[in-house]
């Protein structure tokens, strides 16, 4: 229900109705065009087919938990017929909300998402629902489970917006766009800061998949290490190279170097884990987690505010707090759509790690809720970004985007649980503090 209202918001904003004759705007719909779609605009047609992919996919899921005894094949056609239901619904109703592009092209992409979110759950939807359950086991299967789940994600998000190049003048044309790069710069990723951020981030992004390799795997050592470094050295060949193949892709030849060094440390610190309990690890980082958020704030803000100037003075930045419009994902309208999601998985991606922060200093105090520590992560969260935004009112080159609070805000409150469900395999979360002291006293 909530993806459910995140597609109808985010398909209307910034709701700006215009009323027009309903028979006219029948009419029109009856005679839909369809555009004749370039380079350009191939990502946004992807994006609209990605939109709808996880709709009947859950809807699936949610049918096939409830313990129905009618037919699989029933289910399946009533969601296809809802979900196409709901593309046409939409796309009449952007009418009535100019400047939205109301195209054939956008509903062949949305009933194509929608076939393929048929296909992609029953091809592994019974998969995908055991990891899921697997989840909040507190043995092994939780650790493979959740990061079996990440390996899937990364592996989605790392092709996105899947804008592929579709004829040999399109290759020709990125061949000769000079979007590939051997080592960093200013046109690959911008300043230094940015592109440093950039490579620690690959590096961290793919860390977990060498703690999945780990946990698989029966090598052990300098053989498990060796592996993990081929593996990223393959992944970062095969990534870098399909990324040159999207309209929108950057190739960077040092990004396999990265995931080399971020598998290889994965599997590393899953071995580590595996020899050495978690509870010393985290009763000895504990008490420089308050410096590592200030620090990664700090390199949040840097990121953000560099090259943004120059700096305006407090009565000019305040007059700018009035043209900003604070409707959820309002600027978001004004991109395209596969600049749009970018924007907000980026964001998301940025404050996550606040909330895992937050857990690791938390989480000796076991006796918080897991719920209850995602709260106050959020609110942390928010506090951050919101400043974060603020921040930019006084930069020339900047514009606040009040959304960014809100994905910031939730990021951290995943990044809260999520660490949380994928360390059961080493911790209870029913575990007393007294417990915890006794177990760090015997590891000692």
């Amino acid at each position: 229900m909530a993806y459910l209202l995140f597609v109808v918001y985010g398909s209307l904003v910034p709701f700006d109705f215009h009323p027009r004759p309903l028979e006219l705007a029948l009419k029109n719909f009856w005679h839909i065009r369809y555009l004749q779609l370039g380079m350009a605009s191939r990502a946004d047609w992807v994006a609209n087919l990605l939109l709808y992919i996880p709709l009947p996919f859950l809807w699936l899921g949610c049918a096939n938990g409830q313990g129905r005894s009618a037919p699989a094949a029933f289910f399946t056609l009533i969601i296809f017929l809802l979900c196409v239901a709901l593309s046409i619904v939409i796309e009449f109703s952007q009418q009535f909300f100019p400047p939205r592009t109301v195209s054939l092209n956008d509903l062949l992409a949305e009933c194509a998402g929608t076939v393929t979110g048929i296909g992609l759950w029953w091809a592994s939807g019974d998969q995908v629902a055991r990891l899921l359950e697997s989840l909040v086991a507190q043995r092994k299967s939780a650790a493979y489970a959740g990061l079996t789940l990440y390996a899937i994600g990364y592996l989605a998000f790392s092709l996105f917006p899947y804008d592929f190049l579709i004829s040999a003048n399109e290759i020709r044309a990125k061949f000769a766009s000079g979007l590939f790069h051997w080592l960093p710069s200013q046109s690959a990723c911008g300043g230094t800061l940015r592109c440093s951020a950039k490579l620690v981030a690959e590096a961290v992004a793919v860390a977990p998949l060498g703690m999945l390799l780990g946990v698989i795997s029966r090598k052990r050592s300098r053989q498990l290490l060796w592996s993990a470094a081929w593996l990223g050295g393959g992944l970062g060949l095969m990534i870098e190279t399909l990324q040159f193949f999207l309209v929108s892709g950057v190739s960077l030849a040092v990004s396999v170097f990265t995931r080399v060094i971020g598998v290889a440390a994965g599997a590393a610190a899953g071995e580590t884990l595996r020899l050495t309990s978690l509870w010393p690890m985290l009763y000895l980082l504990r008490p420089f987690m308050p410096l590592a958020c200030v620090s990664y704030v700090a390199l949040l803000a840097a990121v953000t505010w560099l090259g943004k100037g120059p700096v305006m003075g407090f009565a000019e930045g305040m007059e700018r707090l009035k043209d900003i419009h604070v409707m959820p994902f309002y600027y978001h309208y004004y991109t395209s759509e596969s600049a749009a999601l970018t924007s907000l998985l980026a964001v998301a991606t940025m404050f996550a790690p606040l909330g895992i922060l937050y857990w690791i200093w938390r989480v000796t105090m076991m006796r918080e809720f897991v719920l209850r520590g995602a709260i106050k992560a959020a609110f942390w969260g928010g506090i951050v970004s919101a400043g974060i935004e603020l921040g930019k009112l006084f930069l020339h080159s900047a514009r606040p985007d009040p959304t960014d609070v809100v994905i910031g805000s939730v990021s951290a409150a995943v990044g809260f649980i999520a660490v949380s469900l994928c360390t059961k395999a080493t911790l209870s979360l029913e575990t007393t503090d007294e417990e915890a002291g006794s177990r760090v006293s015997h590891s000692s």
